[in-house]
């Protein structure tokens, strides 16, 4: 996939200011507010994959979003520091939501998990056809008021994304790896800070 290839090249810029944490978690240009400009998370195992994603949904699992699962269970990218009524706010521009490893209540502060693809795939349009599955969110256009949900059609394996909790669609690709590159490469010359 081309969107491993464009994360490895982070990893490569960034490889003298990272941090690992103790469950693998990887915070690429570690900071205050964000805590990273990128983090990526501890790669799915087939067996945890199989038990919690795949015999768990009702539609096909894809294929394209496993392989990207395999390498890094969920991606915040371009995480920036918005500053609102004098607060600083970490949002992330891109993330693509995986399946945390350990229970929310006994995770230490830091030891990040991805967001939850099972939960997050829940909040959506009434209209949403059952057969897509949310497996991300981004920002178009450094609109921090909107996010948009980017939704996998399990049938076609296309990519669509809709404003959150809206069913119009914006914009479409063929793949999820067209999809995250584009929306990857928007944002290559994104400020730390807004």
């Amino acid at each position: 996939m081309e969107i491993i290839k464009r994360i490895e090249k982070l990893k490569i810029e960034f490889s003298e200011n990272t941090i690992t944490r103790k469950n693998g978690t990887i915070l690429l240009e570690p900071n205050t507010i964000p805590n990273c400009r990128h983090m990526l998370f501890i790669p799915l195992t087939q067996e945890y994959a199989n038990n919690f994603l795949i015999d768990e949904y009702k539609n096909n699992f894809p294929d394209e979003y496993l392989r990207f699962l395999f390498y890094t269970n969920g991606a915040n990218l371009f995480n920036v520091k918005l500053n609102i009524q004098g607060f600083g706010i970490a949002h992330p521009l891109l993330v693509v939501f995986g399946l945390p490893l350990t229970p929310p209540l006994s995770r230490t502060q830091d030891a990040e998990e991805p967001f939850d693809l099972r939960i997050e795939d829940l909040a959506r349009h009434k209209d949403i056809p059952d057969t897509w599955i949310k497996c991300g969110t981004y920002t178009k256009d450094y609109n921090f008021d909107i996010q948009n949900d980017i939704f996998i059609d399990t049938t076609s394996n296309h990519v669509f994304s809709c404003p959150k909790n809206q069913k119009n669609i914006i914009n479409n690709w063929s793949s999820l790896d067209d999809c995250l590159c584009d929306i990857f490469d928007s944002f290559s010359d994104c400020k730390f800070e807004y």
